[in-house]
Order: structure tokens, then sequence, then C-alpha cells
């Protein structure tokens, strides 16, 4: 049976603003953010790349011990994204830690800056998909944002939400590695904005001069759909749904999104009852009905390789 559609509350904190010369404090006044965060009491909540410094600790180690009993007193999520050591090499890391404030996965950054590299920090090798008790997550970090196909890997493996600590926003990059893997992104930034994306790319809150952290009620059920065979199932819909339903339409790419607002109510079984397409198997649709016609036509050409 389908899973009913999760609600899931995500924060991310800012470090932008912070002055203080003392590495100390800012890892104190950023901690005292996150406890501000706290308020909206979030499934998740992300913290900045490398926010207490260039200093690397094991897992476990203080600061992942600290923010466990955090997570343990808050019931909630943490990534926490700092330098880590492990087996003699340095990396930097995006750590998640349970809502017992256990350690229950590490990424490490696959693309760090040559600078980073001069510095020391190693860079890993794999993008892991974690399992939480909402959906699937992923990680990527900072300069990460650059490469697009460990993005789609992470979307591939089941990833519903990509958290990416980061030094920056890369607002534009950030919106469409959102759109064009249908995946929730948040960010958390040292300067400037932490956003929280929806799967179409649009910003659904930042982080500002008046709240240093963000927070957004994301619905994991949501699907995108064109307009193509669809805007006669959407009325129906409608009719029978009514207001257990959102449909959000994106009149310049002839696109909508459903999302089933119910909690009894999953959104994949509307899809279903409705035979309907979501945008990725169309497109594959359409690719696939191409590539028989030119088949047909005598004029296919295998791509490389096949």
């Amino acid at each position: 049976m389908p899973r009913k559609d999760r609600a899931v509350q995500i924060a991310t904190v800012t470090q932008d603003g912070i002055q203080d010369p003392s590495r100390q404090k800012v890892t104190e006044e950023t901690l005292e953010r996150l406890e501000a965060a706290a308020s909206c009491r979030p499934d998740i909540i992300c913290l900045p790349e490398c926010f207490t410094g260039p200093e690397a600790e094991s897992v476990p180690g203080p600061m992942t011990q600290r923010l466990g009993e955090w997570a343990r007193a808050k019931s909630a999520y943490v990534v926490c994204a700092i330098r880590t050591r492990r087996d003699g090499r340095m990396y930097n890391s995006a750590v998640l830690i349970d809502r017992a404030g256990k350690v229950v996965g590490q990424y490490d950054k696959i693309n760090p800056t040559e600078g980073e590299m001069k510095d020391g920090v190693t860079p890993g090798h794999n993008t892991p998909v974690f399992t939480t008790d909402f959906g699937k997550i992923g990680f990527q970090i900072c300069f990460d944002a650059n490469w697009g196909e460990n993005w789609t890997r992470l979307k591939q493996g089941g990833a519903e939400i990509i958290f990416w600590p980061s030094a920056y926003p890369a607002h534009r990059l950030l919106a469409a590695r959102a759109c064009l893997n249908e995946c929730y992104v948040a960010s958390s930034t040292l300067s400037r904005a932490s956003r929280i994306y929806d799967i179409t790319g649009e910003v659904m809150s930042q982080s500002g001069a008046y709240q240093p952290w963000t927070q957004a009620t994301v619905h994991l059920g949501k699907r995108l759909f064109e307009i193509d065979y669809e805007l006669g199932t959407i009325r129906k819909i409608e009719r029978k749904y009514g207001h257990r339903v959102l449909i959000q339409w994106y009149h310049d790419e002839d696109w909508f999104t459903l999302t089933s607002v119910d909690p009894d109510l999953a959104t994949e079984d509307i899809i279903a009852e409705f035979a309907m397409v979501p945008l990725q198997p169309y497109h594959a649709r359409c690719e696939r009905a191409a590539d028989a016609a030119r088949r047909a036509a005598g004029a296919f050409r295998p791509a490389a390789g096949e």
C-alpha cells in the first residue's frame, strides 16, 4: 500500500552576521540560533558547513556528543556539518544525528576546493542515502553544488530531501538542482541567506536580517506533472477531493503540482485512482516513443556504448 503523505518540519541556521573573532564564541552563538530555531519543533535541522571552524574531531567527538544531547532533548534529527578525522585523514563532513542522539550516518564532501585539499582535506568517494523515520535524505556540501551527477544519484537512491551545508548560498544552482531532481533542498550557510526549496525550485522560506534561521513544512508525497493529458483529470480531482488536495499551477512551464493535505489521503492513491503519470515518467515515456518512431523510420542512432 502507498504510504500516507508525510508533512516534515525542516529548519536550517545561518552564521551570517556573527562577527566575533573568537571561534568559541562564534560556535556558541550559532548554537544559540539552533536553540531559537527549535521553537518551530523541527523534525530535522541543519547547521552550516564547518560551523565550528577548521579544527577536525573524531566521530563521535565533543560536538557530535553535545548535539546528540540536544537532539535527544528536542526529539529532532540534526545535520552536524564539521571537519572530521578518521584513520589519520581529515574530511569535510555532514554527520547525521537521530532523535535519540545517536550518530547514524556521515557524508564526506566529494568535491572539496583546491584550497581545502591544500589544507589537508581528503575528498569523499560516495553519496549515501540515509533512512529516517519520515523518509530518505541525502547530503551535498558547498562546492558539491557544481556537480549535478551526484545530486541525481541521491535522487535515484530515493532521497526526498537533500541538505546542503555551505559557505555561500548558490541560490541559482540550488534552485536548478531542486527543480531538475524534483527534490526538496535545504541549505545552511556561513554567510548570507539559508533557504529551503520546493521540488519546483521555488524558495519556500529563507533567513534574513530579522531571523538568522528559517523553517518550512514540506509534504513528501508532493508530485509534479505536465499539463499534457492531465487537465481534465485535475478538474475531476478538484470536484471529488476539494480542500483535501492542494494544486499549484506553474503556468509558464505548463506544470502543476498535486499534494494531499489530508493525513488520511495519500497523493499516490489519487495518482493511482486517476491513472496519472508524473513529469519524469511522462518524459521517459515520450523518449521511448520517439526512439521507437526513429527505429520505424530507419533513422535510429544508438547512443555511444549501446
